[in-house]
């Protein structure tokens, strides 16, 4: 039996780079990310079938404390052979044609001494069982890899990309392969951490270097947006043109062709931080659209390199979709998609707001490179609310509008903050369902709308109110340390806790920590608010024959008043808050509650109570019901206060619509 190639941990990882035909490490990536795998991909693009064939050579390091017996591959675009598959089944798309199907086979899989692995591959989906799903395969080796020591492999491989899949694929000339070559499973502390592909959710891969080479049409030359450095483009004898792209450090890679595509080019500089180029591969009919595209991405990057830790590579690729592409809004290592319809107004914000999103995956995503599949609250939710930070500190709160017939109708003065469209669906979802806590795995959430709500709408609306709630100087100490302590370290919701817990406080790490783990949401209600003329007790007192009545008086007598405010907590989820007493003259009284009891009782004596409020200040954006947050007590302007709810209850409701009809038409979601 031949054995495989090995190598000791002890070799400089720049030479077993160089052993196995892939780029050594540069200056410029330097040593941030201690590689696991490496690829050096081959691949040419066949328009005419829509095929991709590959070759690519892999290095692997084990990493992890235990031997790895075997290979893991990823092979995401398998979800898109049948409706059969894992992610076809969780959400079904009737009706496909067969061009929008989609596969991707390994026809070779090979040791470099010649020993062939190609017959040991089998499928597996540890997930949920199905015998139907490909996106998984496993082969064993004839020698375990044994922590520190390093495995290079070869492999040959033939994919065909769905007419416009999700987040991958072609719409007419415009080609998307994001996830197009097999790809070693991720490895954790105890050997594979390995997924099959499901329908909601995204990526977990290894950090390495990445060196690809692609052959295609000679009319996408200059017209190839990729992960990575362009470092070579030579037109071939045969009507093809060859483009070599580099990268060091990430853990994916990705790329996108059109003919239509117009490229500029800008530097983003900004004090303090690195500079970084960015790339627009810009649709012809959203000419007018490049400043503000551009602009946003030379934003967000100054203000995320401020935030948490400056961009680490040299250039960050902006790659616009055309109308009705289904790879609108996603990210990649170093690149990104936007998504923006030939008319948009600059008072709805659209392809700003969408690009402040897939921008701050660089971070989340990129370098940070939580497990997306079991915790993609770390990457989503974290995204959404670095991105609404940054609009309202860029922009401020776009504009509602409406499409009918495809035409904008804005409405200037109806102005949404970013995250009212979150709290709203966070509501939505736990009246109909609740299903689920953000801690559970994120692919086995019951739905989409669950995986939605916990990625997306409940961590960033949780952040935005830990941010109000202990203090914006302390949280983003807190997000600072989290983005610079574990970058290029795959970060779990422990280590954020404990880095929040360590820079915010433990209250504040108790109280993240208890959101992610209760399904139900926040509710805090004043139920009782009551006050009454503090006079001296009536009855008996005294011993004996001592003992007198004392009759009850009926006025204050100088005495003042007594007040007593009760507030529940309604909701499964607990967060601290402020109850606040107000009194006649303006005296007002505030109390902080830890949130954790199902109810607490204040009492006070002094002017009268006019009314009683929790959360005064709305810190908490959690709250699913802000109705009974406050309540008077005089009759009368208690019922026009009611009025007043009911009032506020329908504009909130309106306005709602209006969001959700806004992102009806936009040009797609942002995953």
């Amino acid at each position: 039996m031949r054995r495989p190639v090995l190598a000791p941990a002890a070799v400089p990882l720049a030479a077993l780079l160089a052993a196995a035909g892939l780029v050594p490490r540069n200056a410029v990536a330097g040593d941030r990310a201690p590689a696991v795998a490496s690829y050096r991909i081959t691949a040419g693009w066949d328009e005419a079938r829509k095929t991709i064939r590959g070759a690519e050579r892999v290095l692997l390091v084990n990493r992890s404390a235990r031997p790895l017996p075997d290979l893991v591959l990823s092979l995401p675009l398998n979800a898109w052979r049948n409706d059969a598959s894992t992610a076809l089944t969780e959400e079904p798309r009737p009706g496909l044609a067969q061009d929008e199907y989609g596969w991707l086979d390994v026809t070779r899989i090979a040791l470099p001494d010649g020993t062939d692995l190609t017959r040991r591959l089998a499928f597996e989906a540890p997930d949920d069982g199905n015998a139907h799903d490909r996106t998984l395969a496993r082969i064993p080796l004839p020698r375990a890899v044994a922590p520190g020591e390093a495995l290079v492999f070869e492999a040959d491989f033939e994919a065909r990309l769905p007419r416009n899949g999700e987040r991958t694929g072609w719409k007419d000339d415009f080609v998307f392969a994001g996830q197009w070559f097999p790809q070693l499973a991720a490895v954790g502390p105890d050997g594979w951490l390995a997924r099959q592909f499901h329908a909601s959710t995204e990526f977990f891969a290894d950090f390495g270097d990445y060196d690809v080479v692609l052959t295609l049409p000679a009319a996408l030359k200059g017209k190839v947006a990729a992960t990575g450095v362009l470092r070579e483009e030579a037109e071939l004898p045969d009507g093809q043109v060859r483009v070599r792209f580099l990268a060091e450090d990430v853990h994916g890679f990705a790329w996108s062709a059109s003919p239509r595509f117009e490229v500029h080019r800008e530097k983003a500089v900004s004090p303090g931080l690195p500079p970084v180029e960015v790339v627009l591969f810009l649709q012809p009919d959203h000419r007018s659209l490049r400043a503000r595209m551009l602009g946003a991405a030379r934003d967000a990057l100054r203000l995320y390199g401020t935030w948490f830790l400056p961009y680490p590579y040299p250039v960050l690729t902006v790659v616009d979709p055309p109308w009705g592409s289904r790879a609108a809004a996603m990210e990649y290592p170093m690149l990104v998609t936007g998504g923006a319809s030939w008319l948009s107004p600059r008072a709805t914000l659209e392809p700003e707001a969408l690009l402040l999103h897939e921008v701050a995956h660089q971070w989340f995503h990129g370098v940070l490179a939580s497990n997306e599949v079991d915790e993609a609250h770390l990457d989503e939710g974290f995204a959404t609310w670095a991105a609404a930070r940054a609009q309202r500190e860029l922009y401020g709160p776009a504009a509602a509008s409406l499409r009918p017939l495809g035409v904008p109708l804005v409405f200037p003065r109806a102005r949404l903050d970013p995250l009212a469209g979150e709290a709203g669906r966070l509501a939505r979802w736990l009246r109909s369902s609740g299903s689920d806590p953000t801690t559970r795995p994120t692919f086995r959430d019951l739905d989409a709308d669950a995986v939605e709500v916990n990625a997306y709408a409940r961590t960033a609306l949780l952040l935005a109110s830990a941010e109000r709630t202990f203090g914006e100087e302390a949280f983003a100490r807190a997000m600072r340390s989290y983005a610079r302590r574990f970058s290029f370290r795959h970060p779990t919701s422990r280590d954020f806790l404990d880095v929040v817990g360590a820079e915010a406080g433990e209250e504040a790490r108790a109280a993240i920590a208890g959101v992610w783990a209760a399904a139900g949401g926040v509710d805090f209600a004043v139920t009782q608010a009551r006050t009454e003329p503090d006079v001296p007790p009536a009855g008996l007192f005294g011993e004996g024959a001592e003992r007198r009545f004392r009759p009850r008086v009926e006025t204050a007598g100088g005495r003042g008043w007594r007040s007593t405010v009760v507030v529940q907590r309604r909701g499964e989820a607990a967060w601290p808050v402020e109850v606040e007493l107000t009194f006649e003259g303006g005296a007002r009284l505030v109390r902080r509650w830890d949130g954790r009891g199902r109810w607490v009782r204040y009492r006070a004596t002094g002017p009268r109570l006019v009314w009683a409020r929790v959360d005064p200040g709305g810190k908490c954006l959690l709250d699913v019901n802000r109705l009974d947050q406050g309540l008077r007590v005089d009759p009368a302007p208690a019922a026009a206060s009611r009025w007043g709810h009911r009032i506020r209850f329908f504009a909130q409701n309106l306005l709602e619509l209006v969001s959700l009809l806004a992102t009806a038409v936009a040009p797609g979601g942002s995953p």
